[in-house]
């Protein structure tokens, strides 16, 4: 037993020397660190797209290299307070390396090659990009979207690179669909900002949409008059019945704010000669708001009666003619 005590004290203190020694020299590391661009001058917007990360070689002792690799705590920096129009390749070196808490660390300048970055450097503008709606919509058994579903924001304003921002037609809200509505309210919607340009920074990231939804209601209208119109004599011919009740289907709010005043109902006289028919459906008009859209709020609208005749009147020749015959 003794022995094997002695055995394994003989290896920790073996293992804790060679790990001692191992600590006391310096290795070198290659890794992938962030390219990052410091002090560019507000009126200037960085135009390419340089590579978000290079590869560098550092050397240091074993453990912060490790805890370095694990942290990503260090960085390429380059500084652009002295930047001008055009484009420039820059030389990446030793001051161009960044790693806070980590001393001991630096950068070895590779020895068959420089490290290189290619950048180009334009005036800053700043748009209103339309924003695109890719969002859909669908009420509830029983609901309905009075309107077109609105952005509250139609465009977003964009800052970046002249060159860069001519090129961007709109910025697209994520596809995403809400169905089963019953309540209006407000959605805020992520925009897909990925596809923009390298350095191109967006006022917001999401977009809110407004959409308007109320319940189905159904209400009639009573005694509105049927117009018989077009070129007629009047003397001899009229509408039977001369009214009509009308009933309207669709969102509550829209069908409460109707009035009969709004309704309107009428034949053109020709339709009986051309349909060869005694009696007819009657055109239905319905004034609403300029705000209320009427092709998604109103849903339904019936005539009670569904046909109106059209009913000739005998003049007195008529008469004498039917009571020689």
């Amino acid at each position: 037993m003794g022995n094997i005590i002695l055995k394994i004290t003989a290896l920790v203190c073996a293992m804790a020397l060679w790990f001692y020694v191992i600590s006391l020299k310096d290795f070198q590391l290659k890794m992938e660190v962030p390219l990052t661009f410091v002090k560019l001058p507000e009126t200037l917007a960085i135009a390419s797209k340089p590579p978000s990360t290079v590869p560098v070689t550092v050397e240091g002792k074993p453990l912060d290299l490790i805890r370095l690799q694990s942290q990503k705590q260090s960085a390429m920096v380059v500084d652009l307070h002295n930047a001008e129009l055009g484009s420039k390749r820059i030389h990446l070196d030793a001051k161009n390396f960044v790693a806070p808490n980590f001393a001991s660390v630096h950068y070895i300048e590779p020895d068959n090659q420089y490290l290189f970055v290619d950048i180009a450097v334009d005036t800053r503008i700043e748009r209103s990009i339309p924003i695109k709606n890719n969002v859909g919509f669908s009420a509830a058994p029983g609901y309905v979207i009075v309107k077109k579903p609105k952005l509250m924001q139609e465009a977003l304003k964009v800052s970046g690179a002249r060159n860069a921002l001519t090129r961007i037609i709109d910025i697209p809200t994520d596809s995403l669909f809400f169905d089963s509505i019953k309540v209006s309210k407000s959605y805020s919607i992520p925009l897909v900002t990925e596809q923009l340009p390298p350095f191109v920074t967006p006022s917001d990231s999401v977009a809110n949409i407004y959409v308007d939804i109320q319940k189905i209601k159904s209400k009639e209208f009573h005694n509105i008059p049927i117009q018989l119109i077009g070129f007629y004599d009047r003397a001899l011919n009229t509408l039977s019945p001369q009214k009509a009740s009308v009933e309207i289907t669709g969102g509550e709010k829209v069908i409460d704010n109707i009035s009969n005043s709004d309704i309107s109902l009428f034949i053109e006289y020709n339709r009986f000669e051309i349909e060869d028919a005694d009696s007819l459906a009657p055109t239905i008009k319905l004034t609403l708001p300029p705000d209320v859209d009427r092709s998604m709020s109103i849903k339904a609208m019936l005539v009670k009666p569904d046909k109106i005749k059209l009913i000739k009147t005998k003049t007195d020749d008529d008469k004498d003619e039917e009571y020689r015959i």
